[in-house]
């Protein structure tokens, strides 16, 4: 949708012939493939992030099964017990098994549920102080179901150490699109440079091509026996045109700048242009606008996230296990020896299990000190950026206020200068060519000198606003 709308705001640009900045950022972003595989990047960081998560919480189910036989020979040697005793046994093992468990995301418990189902058959001699009985077939089955649910109380509670890969991955996500506007941002503020010297040099040409016919125009005027003045005005314009194909050759090159960055553009058609009224939002108070939005901060910040979540980790980690568990089982067993018999045993279970290492944990410790210290690191390293950013805006606003002074003043003086004074007296017999010509350049000097404080003007507000991060549209 976001596409669709860029698309549809540059279709209205086109059709009245306005080819702004602001186009121009908007086509940059939909359409160069720099920022498709920047992307990319980003969709594969924030897959992760969703794996880890599922992997935590997902039910694991294991199904096993076993088929086996099992041999005995037994003699007893001087026996008078009557108790009968297996002297030979085969058996026959089949068994199927399943587990289920499942962790909760939320604070860290385990619930596991199991069923084993045994089926053995026996095939057993049987003697006694006697000697030999008789042969025995035994048919079994055993069948246990149990399930329980353990909850961390102290180590590992809510599932502070469990959850910390995950945890992290989403302060990674964070960072990766913070990362990729970012980079976007420094792409742009590169393309829009060339956008900006683009108009810059046609703004030159134009200003060049006014003089240059004002000056054909004179020359038409001087009357042909006063050729040494039109010699001496050729001369001027010819100077006028060799810098007039310098510009144009710039221009040229720019274009085919522009063309690579934004295949799409034509610039015959819409030609880029800046606004010839200069306005810049300044910030008054930059140190809070910058810890709420520069997003170089932003990222420190999240280091600062990540660290502090590592170090509640290692100080939960150096906890005692201490876990509360609740389980039930139940048992259902048939034989078939002699007699019959078959049991049924069900068990309810509630118990706190506590474990620690009275040495303690040495590695643990270890790293919990290290990103203690690394703690402090990185917030110098917040405090050193905030002061360079602080320091390089207050700098560019001050650049573009002296900017904006000597605009001012140029713009007076280009109001107040007397353009036609020398040639009006040159016309009427009391003036010299040179003079008139030398009017002219002045004028055309004072045009080019406000296109230059113009253009810088924008550049240094495209350094500002990049400073501030809102380059991009969104």
């Amino acid at each position: 949708m976001k596409q669709l709308l860029l698309v549809f705001i540059l279709l209205i640009s086109t059709s009245i012939g306005a080819y702004t900045q602001s186009n121009f950022i908007d086509q940059l972003l939909i359409s160069h493939e720099f920022f498709e595989k920047e992307m990319i990047n980003l969709k594969i960081k924030k897959l992760e992030m969703d794996g880890d998560q599922a992997n935590y919480g997902n039910w694991s189910w294991d199904v096993g099964a076993q088929i086996g036989r099992i041999h005995k020979d037994k003699q007893k040697y001087d026996y008078i017990s009557s108790t009968d005793y297996a002297r030979e046994t085969s058996q026959d093992v089949r068994k199927i098994s399943s587990d289920l468990s499942k962790k909760f995301f939320t604070n860290g418990s385990e619930l596991n549920l199991s069923f084993d189902r045994y089926l053995p058959v026996k095939d057993e001699q049987m003697y006694d102080k006697n000697g030999y009985q008789k042969d025995q077939n035994t048919t079994e089955y055993l069948n246990d179901a149990s399930i329980s649910w353990t909850v961390p109380l102290l180590k590992n509670k809510d599932g502070v150490v469990d959850q910390r890969t995950y945890d992290l991955s989403v302060l990674d996500y964070k960072d990766e699109k913070l990362l990729l506007a970012e980079t976007q941002e420094d792409f742009i503020e590169d393309k829009v440079f060339e956008f900006i010297d683009w108009v810059g040099f046609k703004w030159q040409i134009d200003a060049i091509n006014k003089a240059i016919n004002k000056l054909q125009n004179i020359r038409k005027k001087i009357t042909k026996n006063k050729s040494r003045d039109i010699k001496v005005l050729t001369r001027f314009i010819d100077k006028k045109k060799r810098l007039l194909l310098s510009l144009k050759s710039k221009l040229k090159a720019q274009s085919g700048l522009l063309s690579a960055s934004v295949k799409s553009i034509d610039l015959t058609k819409d030609l880029p242009t800046l606004p010839s009224i200069f306005h810049v939002d300044l910030i008054n108070n930059v140190k809070r606008y910058c810890q709420a939005n520069i997003r170089d901060l932003q990222r420190i910040d999240l280091e600062l996230q990540k660290n502090s979540r590592t170090i509640k980790t290692y100080k939960n980690s150096q906890l005692a296990d201490f876990d509360f568990t609740i389980s039930a089982s139940k048992n259902d067993n048939k034989g078939n020896y002699t007699s019959y018999s078959k049991s049924s045993e069900t068990i309810v279970e509630t118990k706190l299990v506590f474990s620690y290492p009275l040495s303690g944990d040495i590695s643990n410790q270890v790293y919990l000190d290290k990103y203690r210290f690394k703690q402090r690191q990185i917030e110098l390293k917040y405090e050193s950026k905030l002061k360079d950013v602080i320091s390089a805006i207050k700098k560019l606003k001050t650049d573009i206020k002296q900017g904006l002074i000597q605009l001012k003043l140029t713009q007076r003086q280009i109001k107040q200068h007397k353009i036609d004074n020398e040639l009006d007296l040159y016309f009427s017999g009391q003036g010299d060519v040179r003079f008139a010509i030398i009017e002219q350049d002045d004028y055309q000097e004072l045009q080019l000198e406000k296109i230059e404080i113009l253009i810088n003007l924008y550049k240094n507000k495209l350094k500002y606003n990049s400073l501030l991060d809102r380059l991009l549209p969104y």
